[in-house]
């Protein structure tokens, strides 16, 4: 119950300074899988109806839930205006948590939670929203970034090569961003969309974590 308090009085903050960018479509009021789906469909096709190919990145975070670190989750929240009694209320909300594993009647040890936010929890998914609120802000301003959760697309109208080296470099600013914020992609779960009405199109080699992303149909 104290969660569900803690964490409406944390939404309405959230609303009346309008913290939360538009891009990210999970855990929120009004928004939902459909949401993201139909702005991305009307953007591709739009685009292709008007001949304008579309290179779509589909990126996954490895682990992304259990890897949040605490110390700079609780720093982001005091940048968003969480200060004193109810930043103390978070640090206790997330620092001092164990875990143990339970398999057929015999339970594990108990250790230390030392990163990630409480899933299961009212307010753990509110807070990754709040986490990684700041990566669409990475990309080129042509860039779309659209997010559900942990899940990420990123995707460019392509007119020529310097669209594709644009798309690599903001690919490398959210390399960057993960590496700042303690959180990795598994690029081995990531993959290129080629959006295009065209029967040819020439190929370019997406490379996240040293690894060239996989296309697929």
């Amino acid at each position: 119950m104290l969660e569900h308090i803690y964490c409406s009085h944390l939404h309405r903050h959230i609303d009346t300074n309008n913290i939360l960018g538009g891009a990210n479509h999970g855990f929120r009021a009004k928004h939902s899988t459909e949401t993201q789906l139909l702005v991305t469909s009307h953007d591709l096709l739009k685009h292709i109806d008007q001949g304008k190919p579309v290179d779509v990145l589909i990126l996954d975070f490895s682990k992304a839930f259990d890897t949040v670190p605490h110390r700079r989750l609780l720093g982001k929240l005091e940048q968003y205006g969480v200060h004193d009694n109810l930043l103390r209320w978070c640090e206790l909300f997330l620092v001092g948590r164990f875990q143990s594993v339970l398999v057929d009647g015999v339970k594990s040890a108990e250790e230390s939670v030392l990163s990630g936010v409480p899933q299961g929890t009212v307010l753990g998914p509110l807070m990754f929203l709040l986490y990684i609120n700041d990566l669409p802000f990475r990309v080129n301003i042509d860039t779309r970034c659209r997010l559900f959760a942990d899940d990420c697309l990123l995707y460019r109208i392509i007119d020529g090569l310097e669209d594709k080296v644009q798309l690599q470099s903001d690919l490398r600013e959210l390399e960057q961003w993960a590496a700042d914020w303690g959180v990795q992609f598994n690029p081995s779960k990531c993959h290129v969309l080629s959006a295009d009405n065209r029967s040819h199109h020439h190929q370019y080699f997406y490379e996240l974590c040293g690894v060239v992303l996989k296309s697929v149909n």
